[in-house]
């Protein structure tokens, strides 16, 4: 074969693998074409609100907060030997588009073992709920309408009571009560998930 015919042959061929490699491409862009896209643009994401009040206090997601009792002013009565009362507190979540749990414990550390937290109230209501041994008061608030979040209506009111009873009499004036010692009350509302 003369070498024109081999250059001719060879220009073919070449163009043969050139034209067969630009058909798989177009075939493989139109395939994948199908199935692969991609767009810019922007979205609007709503993000619930979370505002939470205790006793007016506000109280963020995670972080506790202490309230010394002394500083509550719904006390029923001063803490004393055989005296018995309860504390107040109010949970104002107005506003939070979430449901929510808390949780309140209280260090009884620097008071007297006598002095026992019985249980807790909601609302007024008759049902007692139990206070763990560890002195924790846990439960929920349930959202019921979640397009507009907590109303004003909703705040929660829980009434802790307690008990201070000491089997004998006490004849020294002077007992103390609890006015100098403290009961820090750490409360944690968190979004129930």
């Amino acid at each position: 074969m003369s070498t024109r015919k081999k250059y001719k042959l060879k220009r073919i061929k070449n163009f043969l693998i050139f034209y067969m490699f630009v058909c798989i491409l177009f075939v493989a862009s139109y395939t994948l074409s199908r199935y692969v896209e991609t767009t810019e643009g922007t979205s609007g994401l709503g993000i619930a609100k979370f505002s939470v009040t205790v006793n007016g206090i506000k109280v963020t997601e995670g972080n506790p907060f202490i309230l010394n009792y002394k500083d509550i002013t719904n006390t029923s009565e001063k803490i004393a030997p055989n005296t018995r009362g309860y504390f107040e507190f109010e949970i104002n979540p107005k506003g939070t588009e979430v449901s929510l749990e808390y949780e309140f414990n209280f260090d009884l550390k620097e008071i007297p073992e006598e002095f026992k937290l019985a249980y807790f109230t909601i609302n007024d209501g008759e049902e007692q709920y139990d206070i763990t041994d560890t002195n924790i008061i846990k439960n929920e608030l349930l959202l019921s309408n979640k397009e507009e979040g907590f109303t004003e209506d909703e705040k929660i009111n829980i009434k802790v009571y307690w008990t201070w009873d000491v089997a004998e009499e006490i004849t020294n004036p002077d007992v103390s009560t609890i006015d100098n010692k403290n009961i820090s009350i750490i409360a944690v509302i968190r979004q129930k998930l």
